[in-house]
């Protein structure tokens, strides 16, 4: 059921929000419980209802400090949806995820979410350079798996705003 709603919370948010509402009222575990909120706040941003989406932002990330061996990318989306949409009552808490979790970084996407947020927030070149030479990267450091972690299509609009902050 988690799955199901991961996989369709961009496309059928509505869907999403009643499956997760029916996994909640019958699990029996909490073991997905944090794919459950990240679907959650997918379906709550494909609404553009974007107070609910960072409010079940804001649950993941204190599930995960109540479970650190259950990791989510909510670290970087809240932050980023926080960047994305100016909704400044909340940068200096997204700041502050972003500090915390500097030491996940991994994949291209990941460091170009992480210094676009902190450019987007601060109005900082420096960050907006780094985010735009982590979308440059077009090759995985999987060989059998090059496309994975790349920043896409879909950050263009962010890319435009990080080279309006550069010049």
């Amino acid at each position: 059921m988690v799955i199901q709603a991961l996989t369709l919370a961009e496309s059928h948010p509505l869907v999403t929000l009643r499956l997760i509402n029916e996994y909640f009222e019958s699990r029996k575990s909490e073991f997905e419980d944090l794919r459950a909120l990240l679907a959650k706040a997918n379906a709550f941003f494909a609404l553009a209802d974007f107070e609910k989406s960072v409010a079940t932002y804001k649950k993941i990330l204190d599930k995960e400090k109540e479970f650190p061996n259950y990791q989510t990318g909510a670290y970087l989306d809240y932050p980023y949806l926080v960047a994305t949409q100016r909704i400044d009552n909340e940068f200096a808490c997204a700041l502050d995820v972003l500090e915390k979790n500097v030491d996940r970084l991994t994949f291209p996407i990941q460091y170009f979410k992480w210094h676009a947020s902190r450019a987007l927030i601060n109005n900082d070149g420096v960050e907006a350079k780094k985010a735009l030479d982590a979308a440059k990267i077009k090759k995985s450091v999987f060989w059998f798996h090059q496309n994975v972690g790349l920043v896409g299509k879909g950050y263009n609009k962010t890319i435009k705003q990080l080279c309006k902050i550069c010049v």
